[in-house]
């Protein structure tokens, strides 16, 4: 069943709602999830050249609570074959491996979001828990 409209525009006003110090609060312990993550990442990645492990970063969205977490792009995106047209990212086919079976899976962008998920939510759940209290104090 689909999502109404409405039902998104009332998500956006009780995000709005959220006080600036919870919400800085929040971006904070996310921030912090996402520098592990992208560490972690960075630590599994199979390194032939080093171009894979230098595309792995984070992009944050202060708007909408979130943090893009990316591997890949320009820099790993290849031809599928010499003088083709079609191209390829080679994260992929790092992460989880060629269908021609030449490379087998080599995960490590989901390894390290599956390690870190369960530490996410308690650590904002902390954060909005300590944002709430210091704004009760003052």
């Amino acid at each position: 069943m689909a999502k109404k409209p409405r039902d998104l525009e009332r998500l956006r006003r009780r995000l709005k709602a959220i006080p600036a110090a919870v919400r800085k609060e929040v971006f904070t312990a996310l921030d912090k999830s996402a520098d592990e993550m992208v560490a972690l990442a960075k630590v599994l990645v199979p390194e032939e050249t080093g171009a894979l492990k230098s595309t792995i970063r984070k992009s944050p969205r202060v708007a909408d609570f979130a943090i893009d977490i990316e591997a890949g792009g320009e820099a790993t995106t290849k031809p599928v074959r010499d003088g083709a047209s079609a191209t390829y990212d080679y994260a992929l086919g790092v992460e989880y491996g060629t269908l021609a079976g030449k490379r087998p899976a080599q995960p490590f962008f989901y390894v390290s979001y599956r390690a870190n998920r369960k530490k996410v939510r308690p650590r904002t759940r902390r954060a909005i828990t300590k944002a709430i209290k210091a704004t009760k104090k003052g």
